[in-house]
């Protein structure tokens, strides 16, 4: 497990190490969003999220890891934990829901089963990966009605989670960003046509082993509405073997993350060589 007090407590500990850390916003039941950044904020960034689909929570620990050990020079903002009620839903069920109506609602969306375990939504059953304004509504597994997953929501952006990554995101104008999801050790590069600095992609391919592929047929997703809008690099990278559970992607920390070891300080490279 890895719940918001473990992720607190990570977070102090980056503080403690001179990391700044701060809320971008909040869930949908009023959890803040933490960020954490580290790196001289002048000139390119990198923006690296994690967790926002409730049952990959181990992306969370594996992004605040890769933050601890980067000595760079550039900027890196962290929000390891995009989704916070969702997590707390999966590991935890409905006891981390306060509120009666909410939890009624939450178990007939789960179709009456208290195993929240493959939860992917948040807290009002919304997928927020597909919640993007990229190609919205268009995947071929969206669905239009509260889910565990795949629902893409009301409108484009229209959960707290979504609009605090946005809004963050245009705030601080980074050069690349880098989306955890799990799992299937494999990288997602670009969004249709628009595939800027493939080189990038390539480098931390041959780093992490994972292969490297575009994103022909996704919709909706936080990469695919970054590289839309900003038409710089982004890439998601899913961590850990396939035949894994969720839970076992943490009980194998150590060989994700040293998969991973290296690819902040490939970022950082890029950034100082292209921006």
């Amino acid at each position: 497990m890895y719940s918001i007090d473990d992720l607190d407590a990570d977070l102090a500990l980056l503080a403690q190490s001179g990391a700044r850390v701060f809320t971008i916003g909040y869930s949908f039941l009023g959890r803040p969003i933490k960020c954490a950044v580290k790196g001289d904020l002048g000139g390119g960034q990198i923006f690296m999220q994690a967790a926002i689909h409730a049952r990959e929570w181990a992306t969370a620990p594996l992004a605040v890891r890769m933050l601890q050990a980067y000595s760079g020079s550039v900027g890196v903002w962290c929000v390891p934990m995009s989704n916070p009620d969702g997590i707390m839903l999966a590991q935890y069920g409905l006891d981390s829901v306060s509120d009666a109506a909410q939890r009624d609602f939450l178990l007939q969306v789960n179709g009456g089963s208290y195993d929240f375990s493959m939860w992917k939504a948040n807290a009002r059953a919304v997928d927020l990966n597909v919640n993007f304004n990229a190609k919205w509504g268009t995947g071929a597994q969206n669905v239009t009605y509260p889910a565990p997953s795949d629902y893409i929501g009301a409108y484009p952006r229209s959960e707290p989670e979504t609009k605090a990554l946005c809004d963050f995101t245009e705030r601080i104008q980074p050069s690349v960003t880098l989306s955890y999801h799990a799992k299937g050790n494999v990288i997602y590069r670009g969004f249709e046509c628009i595939n800027p600095y493939p080189q990038l992609a390539d480098e931390i391919s041959l780093s992490t082993g994972y292969p490297a592929y575009s994103s022909a047929g996704s919709s909706g997703g936080y990469k695919d509405w970054y590289v839309t809008t900003a038409y710089k690099s982004g890439l998601t990278i899913e961590v850990g073997d396939s035949q894994w559970s969720y839970p076992q992607i943490q009980d194998n920390l150590d060989i994700v993350y040293d998969a991973n070891r290296q690819v902040l300080d490939i970022c950082a490279r890029f950034v100082q060589d292209n921006m």
